[in-house]
């Protein structure tokens, strides 16, 4: 503990001292301040085990509340607004961590935060690990799981002692989290046994640490306020001022609910239309499940080439062969294998097995080419991810707005079915709105917006079904992460529209997007901006 206090508190000393020379004046400036306070807030691990010490913590808080301060006092008035639009990256980043101080506090609120297996998507520790492929070859590797494996019950010891905030409905998530890394862990143990058994004793040791993590959690429960939301006023400034959306959480649920309806409604027009055939029945098997993939695939990048929807570079081609998304609850030893009869099939597989056509809208070109597009991308500012999931709303947001545009284009024109499918995927990202809105003003617990998300959804969603429970809980634990997709979407939408009304019959939407894709992955706020002059959301962002 004292080798990360002593370097995160040499770092943030470095920036306090600095700050007292004249503000930066130029774009390099902006550029060397930012990779300085990256260093600084990073979160160290110390034989493997994440660094919150009180020390530590109050240091990176520290410089992120620097890094704002030194960025906000910048004179960028004369700077090119590309320039200009980093400076906002650099800065909602660093309130980004300040707030993470000030309000989410993951480690002191969320037990799913303090996970050791890297099990899905979301906020966690970051010495939460990956179980390797056995046998493990390598020495090398096969002497950091075992070090691994023997940190895992010091870190929950050290988790019990810092939830000093604990909420219930988190509390809950977490018990749910830790047995499911428990029976993970017990597996490996097994499978351990085999190939390396002197590697077995850690891995129980860990499972029963975090069994007994998941005990401590349950007493835990009615000595702690139920409720998780960081409260509508904490909400609102972090929409604003981190995320960088131009609504506040009033507007949101109206635009939101207008949305819900919307799809609801094309959902019974597309119903009515084609009310005498049968929806498509679900594939059966893996083999098939990859062949509808590749189809679907290989027909949306002719697609996109033959309409010149946006110019499609050589190093996107169809993918390898990776089988259904999995989130936790999918690796749990206790749950059957995706294909094992009886099959059981979460709200997303409900989809993807009878026509996979909008979510491989959502995902080919949108995140499988904005993942390549980041790592090629080498600007300082741009490329990369963002610090606490604020590329969201632009990698969601693109995503979703693919799917819409896409059927709009013309792709599902000849699959009436597939069009039923896309308006039931829409209609829950639309339910998801009102039930994240509610859930983090604190007035509705996570259940009840479990039950609003789930009872809003047309088709193949009830309150068991993992994906529904897996999304309110990133939802809750990471505010935003369920607005990202639709409000992300309005404002791709709402950006086309500006740009078409601008050029007149002069507009190319290829070019539309292709510009849009060059500004990069970050805000969309931001990248109006850049792509219009107009600067009227962001002077209310700064």
């Amino acid at each position: 503990m004292k080798t990360g206090f002593l370097h995160a508190l040499a770092t943030t000393t470095m920036l306090v001292a600095s700050a007292g020379a004249a503000d930066a004046a130029s774009h390099a400036d902006l550029v060397s301040l930012y990779q300085s306070a990256r260093a600084a807030v990073t979160i160290r691990v110390l034989d493997h085990a994440p660094d919150v010490s009180e020390a530590a913590l109050a240091a990176r808080a520290r410089a992120a509340e620097d890094a704002v301060r030194r960025i906000t006092a910048m004179d960028d008035s004369a700077w090119p607004i590309s320039e200009r639009v980093d400076l906002m990256i650099a800065l909602a980043e660093m309130r980004g961590v300040a707030f993470e101080h000030r309000t989410l506090r993951p480690w002191a609120r969320d037990p799913v935060w303090w996970s050791t297996l890297d099990l899905g998507w979301g906020p966690k520790a970051p010495s939460a690990f990956t179980p390797p492929r056995l046998p493990v070859s390598d020495r090398t590797a096969r002497a950091t799981l075992a070090a691994q494996l023997r940190a895992i019950p010091g870190v929950l010891a050290t988790a019990r002692t810092a939830l000093v905030d604990l909420r219930g409905d988190l509390a809950k998530l977490g018990i749910a989290h830790h047995r499911i890394e428990a029976r993970v862990l017990r597996r490996l143990a097994g499978q351990l046994k085999t190939h390396h058994p002197e590697l077995a004793p850690s891995a129980e040791a860990a499972a029963r640490a975090s069994d007994a993590f998941a005990l401590w959690l349950e007493g835990r429960l009615p000595h702690v306020p139920a409720k998780a939301g960081i409260g509508k006023a904490e909400f609102d400034w972090y929409l604003r001022h981190v995320l960088l959306y131009p609504w506040t959480t009033d507007e949101m649920m109206v635009l939101g609910e207008r949305e819900w309806e919307r799809s609801m409604a094309f959902l019974a027009i597309e119903e009515h239309e084609h009310r005498g055939s049968p929806m498509i029945a679900p594939v059966t098997s893996l083999e098939a499940f990859e062949a509808l993939r590749r189809e679907a695939d290989t027909e949306l990048l002719a697609f996109l080439k033959a309409r010149k929807i946006f110019t499609v570079p050589d190093w996107l081609t169809v993918p390898p062969p990776e089988g259904p998304y999995i989130m936790p609850a999918n690796q749990d030893p206790a749950a059957p294998g995706p294909f094992d009869p009886p099959v059981t099939r979460n709200f997303f597989r409900e989809a993807e097995d009878r026509d996979p056509r909008s979510l491989r809208a959502h995902n080919l070109p949108g995140h499988i080419f904005d993942s390549a597009y980041q790592q090629r991308d080498r600007r300082p500012l741009r490329g990369g991810e963002r610090l606490g999931f604020l590329d969201s709303g632009r990698l969601e947001g693109w995503a979703f707005y693919l799917e819409e545009m896409l059927l709009q284009a013309g792709w599902l024109d000849t699959r009436p079915k597939a069009r039923e499918i896309h308006y039931v995927l829409q209609a829950n990202r639309a339910a998801r709105l009102r039930a994240e809105l509610l859930a983090q003003a604190n007035e509705w617990s996570f259940d009840e917006a479990l039950a609003s998300l789930t009872g809003r959804t047309p088709k193949w969603m009830e309150l068991t079904d993992d994906t529904a429970i897996y999304d309110m809980a990133l939802y809750l634990r990471q505010p935003g992460l369920g607005l990202n997709y639709y409000f992300g979407k309005l404002q791709v939408e709402q950006l086309l529209a500006e740009e078409r009304h601008a050029k007149g019959d002069a507009f190319d939407l290829t070019a539309f997007h292709d510009r849009f894709i060059a500004a990069g992955v970050i805000p969309i706020a931001l990248i109006r901006w850049e792509m219009t002059g107009k600067d009227d959301q962001v002077r209310k962002m700064r």
